[in-house]
């Protein structure tokens, strides 16, 4: 979901980087690495995310979580005011 989000913020015109390449920066940086959990199950998951009315800032963080809480790399300040969790030391925040 991460990284159909990259993509729809280069085609708004928010971001100037293709998402692949956004990706494999953070798989070499932080270790970044796509999970195996499958879409139904993360997607099942969204309903109890009634935070916000936008679908990828609930798939990401119903996917964080179905993570185990996963560390989440975000800038967004929403996601960072309603998922659980400190975010460490991440470049991003």
């Amino acid at each position: 979901m991460v990284t159909i989000e990259l993509a729809y913020l280069r085609e708004i015109g928010r971001s100037k980087r293709v998402s692949e390449d956004i990706v494999t920066q953070l798989r070499e940086q932080i270790g970044l690495r796509v999970c195996d959990h499958s879409f139904p199950d993360v997607a099942e998951s969204v309903t109890f995310e009634s935070w916000t009315r936008d679908p990828f800032d609930r798939m990401i963080v119903a996917h964080a979580k179905a993570n185990r809480y996963a560390p989440l790399v975000t800038a967004d300040e929403d996601i960072r005011k309603n998922f659980p969790v400190r975010f460490g030391n991440w470049p991003c925040n």
